[in-house]
């Protein structure tokens, strides 16, 4: 199927993080400012951000990516979630029952899968930084002539794989049970993304309450919570959103890089679920009390033309440069304007909706945990206002900035769980693996997706 002009530049912007995991060099080799493997916090989406929006590369990387290695990416997830290791997988009480050389013995071998899983995608960061450095036309010939690495598509099944390994002889390590869990999410497997969220949870609540409040420990339970409190509500689970977000709130006070961006987003998914539960006054009260943001502009003009709004415009690369850093930024009330429009007029006028949240903001980047949430919903409102081309735009957007999407193939040998519905149909949905749905009209998945799926996977570890 040919590509929208759109989808062109966004797999050339996302085919970055394809070219060189698998064959990423060690740890010792990393960038100076980067995690090492051994730190229990990773900021999973702020390197995912600053890789993918950093290079451009060409659309045949990504395409020839997508074709690469095993004919059926659905058998191959399955073996990836299944525990192979020299040892027995074995529970928390099992495992603080053996004795201390054999939970040591344990924690070394675990360590080393976590680190092999990170290094999956850490270790492409220093080979990107240096070769944005030599500048736009040099770098991108060199990415167009470059082999791609064998077994780049099956990335992040290679990442699920040795995290499954590393809790399954370990499963007193938060770190591993938040890596496991945050790709589960990627991928949209989301009953594996809970159990692994809750595990590492149990794991955290054995840190000396004294360190668990300052530092990584501090941050990983953040996170954990901010994710649980995303899946509740992509469950449709308003109020266990809230209670996740109650739950949150005293670890929000931690030091960090990313504190001032997680209280920001805390603060627009509160206003987000009383909108789902349609506590119209209580989610407007929530979207006046947010905060303008900055965010950064992708273009010069600071704006985008309306003929081409739909296009990407920008990053002009050769004017802007490499560095986000150095880009235009702009005050924006998206956040606002996002949960007003999803609690909707009281008289349910969609068109006053669509009014209220303006024009698709498609020249601005927005924070990286919330940009692919953000066009879903955008993409939502316009299929209930009857506006289908619109909503499928807004569609590929979210699947544009879905974290890690160059990283594993969108279909499976089926050729019907693809990344739109039935040809020349309105609907429009992605999938990983032809298993999982990512974003884009639900039901339209479930109607022509899920039938297929259940001869291949158990219908309860795809919901």
């Amino acid at each position: 199927m040919r590509l929208r002009p759109i989808l062109l530049v966004c797999v050339m912007v996302l085919t970055a993080l394809a070219l060189a995991s698998c064959g990423s060099k060690p740890d010792a080799d990393l960038a100076p400012d980067q995690v090492v493997p051994a730190d229990l916090y990773v900021d999973w989406d702020l390197t995912d951000w600053r890789v993918d929006r950093y290079i451009l590369v060409n659309v045949r990387d990504y395409a020839t990516t997508q074709n690469l290695g095993r004919r059926d990416p659905a058998a191959d997830y399955q073996k990836a979630v299944t525990f192979q290791a020299v040892w027995d997988s074995v529970g928390l009480i099992t495992f603080l029952s053996l004795n201390e050389a054999e939970q040591l013995d344990r924690q070394r071998v675990a360590r080393k899968h976590i680190a092999k899983a990170r290094n999956v995608v850490m270790g492409t960061m220093n080979h990107y930084w240096s070769q944005a450095s030599r500048g736009y036309v040099p770098n991108l010939n060199s990415m167009d002539n470059a082999p791609i690495p064998m077994g780049v598509e099956t990335a992040v099944t290679t990442g699920i794989r040795n995290l499954v390994a590393a809790v399954g002889v370990d499963p007193s390590n938060p770190a591993g049970w938040r890596d496991l869990a945050y790709f589960y999410g990627v991928v949209g497997d989301r009953p594996r993304q809970q159990r692994a969220l809750g595990a590492a949870l149990v794991s955290l609540d054995r840190i000396d309450p004294d360190q668990l409040a300052e530092g990584d420990p501090g941050r990983l339970r953040r996170d954990v919570f901010l994710d649980l409190a995303w899946l509740a509500r992509d469950l449709k689970q308003p109020d266990l959103t809230l209670a996740y977000l109650d739950h949150v709130h005293p670890w929000l006070r931690t030091e960090s890089p990313e504190r001032a961006d997680r209280i920001f987003e805390a603060g627009v998914l509160r206003g987000l679920a009383l909108a789902d539960k349609g506590e119209w006054l209580a989610a407007m009260s929530q979207a006046r009390d947010l905060p303008r943001i900055e965010v950064t502009s992708r273009s010069i003009r600071g704006s985008v033309r309306e003929d081409l709004r739909w296009y990407l415009d920008a990053p002009h690369w050769e004017a802007l440069g490499y560095d986000r850093s150095a880009w235009p930024k702009l005050v924006s009330d998206f956040g606002r304007r996002w949960i007003k429009a999803m609690a909707g007029a009281p008289s349910g006028d969609i068109s006053h909706t669509l009014w209220i949240l303006g024009p698709p903001p498609t020249h601005l980047e927005f924070p990286s945990r919330l940009a692919s949430r953000y066009w879903q919903d955008q993409g939502l409102l316009y299929a209930r206002s009857g506006d289908m081309g619109m909503a499928r735009h807004c569609f590929e957007w979210a699947m544009m900035y879905r974290p890690y999407m160059a990283f594993y193939p969108l279909t499976g040998s089926n050729p019907r769980p693809s990344r739109t519905a039935q040809a020349g149909t309105p609907q429009s949905y992605y999938t990983a693996y032809g298993l999982f749905f990512l974003c884009g009209d639900r039901g339209a998945f479930d109607r022509d997706v899920e039938p297929t799926v259940a001869t291949r996977a158990r219908t309860s570890d795809i919901r």
